[in-house]
């Protein structure tokens, strides 16, 4: 059979799914608010409405039953393929059922947990891992027990466990049906197709949750598919599982940051909380929607990128396998640094010995510490190289030349770090990066590069040195990683306040002078206030309709009125002293909080010192 029906017979498998969930989770909300199943809010949950549980019932009975219909239809021997995965899948749910129906205790859930898992570990050609399946089998178990318990935690937010897991089992559907695997095509499809039947009556506001029973089956379902795909890797098995880890990083990373500040803070992982990235992101302003939308994005960008790194070349799946890794780690810092508890808390973290307490919760430990930043420059370079000589060679090393790059990173990486560490790059700090900051870099960086290929030349000048192109490609990529990765939180940052709808104090800046442009950046970088700039005033002509920042100049100063009518502006900040006065009588007459530009920044003076820790600054 051609991959036409089968992408035909795929699709109208999902829709049915689709179809079968979308029936079936307004029914058993309804049964679930019979009987009294109902979730209702509490102080560590983040609902604020009682609402029905038992929408994983409406995900089982679109997923498992149909795979079972459907797939000696589809393929012959499918269910033999996947039957310890089903009966897992059968007992997981049942699990869960129960526990929405009767709270078990956290070591009863393991022990389920564990029995489902080796009910599929006990299926796979263990035999093929030897000497290595004593090691093999326990992992197994853990990534299993490990993705199941992490689909559970991140059920914390309106439309989040289902969005996520309908991304993850799309992505899998593209990688498994490209790679020719209609099975598990088949398989990932359908999962996909109910978890979106559930996501119409889930996404905020939910009008229904898929409890445990819900989560704990599609988390199961997942890692038994990786995990099945991944034993067919063979010797490839290493780059393979770059796949489900991409796939599956946000998941992982909630799940690794919420244990390690639950541990932080002696509290049950298993308990509920509201420290997860998704209420990380609202705490810096966005709405539900808009944090569950952005993880979505991270989510498919993730997934995307590994499974787009199964497709090249060894040296460029590495290559794509760190950047990821990288990217999981800037964002995971970015929001580990958000403040979920309260000051009581960072202080008490801030007193016991260890290093990851400060990593998580200190806030700027991490990106302000030279050595931080030292380790992540080596590993930039180590990557710029590798691009290098792939973008030289067009995606492929010949054995010669991964030698040759072997033997060449040792000079390339001490001369390039020791020239940033000499030019004083390791000075600035990454938040108030400014074009001095930059050009620094630039130079560092171009004199590092040149001093490595003076080295290079010289050392190995018996040998023909090394292809000038590949030393000026890294030139270029190290120099744009270098900055890039100054310069991510800044973007991370510039992107979630964009995103922000909520807190919002909106704002209007008379004279789009310098010092404007300085009262603009000030509110860009205010943490202990949101402000949303909608635009400048200004009576130079030639600044009409221009922008700074993005930020547009609306018009002069006699529109305040014209400009107020139109949108909505809850405070003026004057950075000029023309027509003060009448711009002070406009806003009262409107009853607009006004300032002045002393006035502004006497507030984020007042604002610094509260942060400031008791006794600082004291004699």
């Amino acid at each position: 059979m051609t991959s036409q029906p089968f992408l035909l017979i795929h699709i109208m498998a999902g829709l049915l799914a689709l179809g079968v969930a979308t029936l079936a989770t307004p029914l058993v909300g309804r049964l679930a608010g019979r009987i009294g199943l109902v979730a209702y809010p509490k102080r560590d949950r983040w609902h604020t409405t009682p609402t029905p549980l038992m929408g994983g019932v409406a995900i089982f009975v679109g997923s498992v039953p149909l795979v079972v219909g459907l797939a000696e239809f589809v393929s012959a021997h499918m269910l033999d393929r996947f039957a310890a995965l089903l009966i897992g899948a059968v007992l997981i749910f049942s699990l869960g059922l129960i526990d929405d129906l009767k709270a078990l205790p956290p070591y009863a859930k393991l022990l389920g947990q564990i029995v489902a898992a080796c009910v599929l570990v006990a299926s796979m050609p263990i035999g093929r891992y030897l000497p290595w399946s004593v090691l093999m089998v326990p992992v197994m178990i853990f990534w299993i027990v490990g993705v199941t318990n992490a689909f559970n935690l991140l059920d914390n937010m309106d439309g989040l466990s289902g969005g996520i897991a309908a991304i993850c089992s799309l992505t899998l559907f593209v990688f498994n049906f490209v790679q020719g695997d209609h099975q598990t095509a088949l398989l990932c499809i359908v999962i996909a197709g109910a978890c979106g039947g559930f996501l119409i009556f889930n996404f905020n506001p939910a009008r229904i949750f898929m409890g445990d029973g819900g989560s704990l089956l599609i988390g199961y379902l997942l890692s038994g598919i990786v995990l099945q795909g991944a034993a067919k890797a063979g010797s490839e098995l290493a780059l393979t599982l770059l796949v489900p880890v991409g796939v599956m990083a946000l998941p992982i990373l909630d799940t690794t940051l919420v244990t390690i500040v639950r541990s932080l803070h002696h509290r049950p992982i298993s308990m509920g909380g509201r420290d997860h990235l998704s209420h990380r992101l609202v705490a810096l302003g966005l709405n539900e929607r808009s944090a569950v939308l952005v993880l979505y994005a991270v989510s498919v960008l993730f997934g995307g990128l590994a499974v787009a790194s199964n497709y090249v070349s060894g040296p460029v799946t590495v290559l794509l396998g760190s950047l990821l890794v990288l990217g999981i780690g800037f964002f995971g810092i970015y929001l580990g640094q958000v403040r979920i508890y309260t000051e009581v808390d960072y202080e008490r973290i801030r007193s016991q010995p260890g290093i990851v307490g400060k990593l998580v919760l200190g806030g700027s430990w991490l990106y302000k510490r030279q050595v931080a930043e030292m380790v992540l420059d080596l590993t930039l370079i180590c990557l710029g190289l590798l691009a290098a000589y792939l973008i030289r060679f067009e995606g492929s090393l010949e054995r010669h030349y991964v030698e040759q790059y072997a033997t060449m990173l040792p000079w390339v990486v001490s001369v390039k770090l020791v020239t940033l560490f000499a030019l004083g790059v390791y000075r600035s700090i990454w938040r108030y990066m400014g074009t001095s900051d930059l050009l620094r870099l630039m130079v560092a960086s171009t004199v590092g590069s040149a001093l490595a290929f003076g080295a290079i030349q010289l050392a190995f000048r018996g040998e023909g040195g090394a292809p000038r192109a590949v030393l000026m490609v890294d030139w270029i990529v190290v120099t744009a990683l270098l900055i890039g990765a100054r310069m991510s939180f800044v973007l991370i940052r510039d992107i979630l306040a964009r995103l922000r709808k909520r807190d919002l104090v909106r704002v209007l800046i008379v004279g789009a002078g310098d010092t404007g442009e300085l009262v603009l950046r000030a509110m860009a970088r205010n943490h202990t206030k949101a402000y949303r700039v909608i635009g400048f005033l200004d009576d130079d002509s030639d600044m009409r309709d221009r922008s700074i920042h993005g930020v547009r100049v609306l018009g002069s100063s006699s529109t305040l009125g014209a400009v107020v009518d139109r949108q909505p502006v809850e405070e003026v900040v004057l950075t000029t002293n023309r027509y003060a006065d009448d711009l002070v009588a406009e806003c009262r007459r409107r009853g607009i909080t006004f300032r002045d530009v002393g006035a502004f920044f006497r507030s984020q003076l007042d604002a610094e010192a509260e942060k400031q820790p008791a006794g600082v600054g004291a004699r």
